[in-house]
């Protein structure tokens, strides 16, 4: 399977949903995830994420890291941290808005065009 120029091995269907499954809940607290949210507070939801997903500590994600090229985010670990913005923001990223060039600021610009962050 590929996602935006990222080749994700797959095992099958039954693999990939249960990947799905085994995500039983959003990584934020979903108190947090209502109206809208500054830019600061979308990054740090965002460090959360990366260090919950992909072991990143929170402090060497900065507004012009790339997701691959400086914080070495592998195409799983993009497709599971893409996953879980979208449930903590409440919204859908489309695999065309990603690419593996993508920074920080570059998702939270998406976020921005989708209504969820305030200016």
């Amino acid at each position: 399977m590929t996602l935006a120029g990222f080749s994700i091995p797959s095992h099958g269907k039954v693999d990939q949903l249960m990947l799905c499954q085994e995500r039983s809940q959003p990584m934020v607290e979903a108190s947090k995830l209502t109206g809208h949210w500054s830019e600061t507070d979308a990054l740090e939801v965002l460090r959360d994420l990366l260090h919950k997903t992909c072991g990143i500590e929170p402090a060497s994600v900065q507004l012009n890291s790339s997701l691959v090229n400086d914080l070495n985010v592998d195409s799983l670990g993009m497709l599971e941290a893409i996953i879980e913005a979208e449930d903590a923001f409440g919204v859908s990223i489309d695999a065309g808005e990603l690419s593996p060039s993508l920074t920080i600021h570059g998702l939270i610009d998406i976020l921005s065009s989708k209504g969820v962050i305030k200016s």
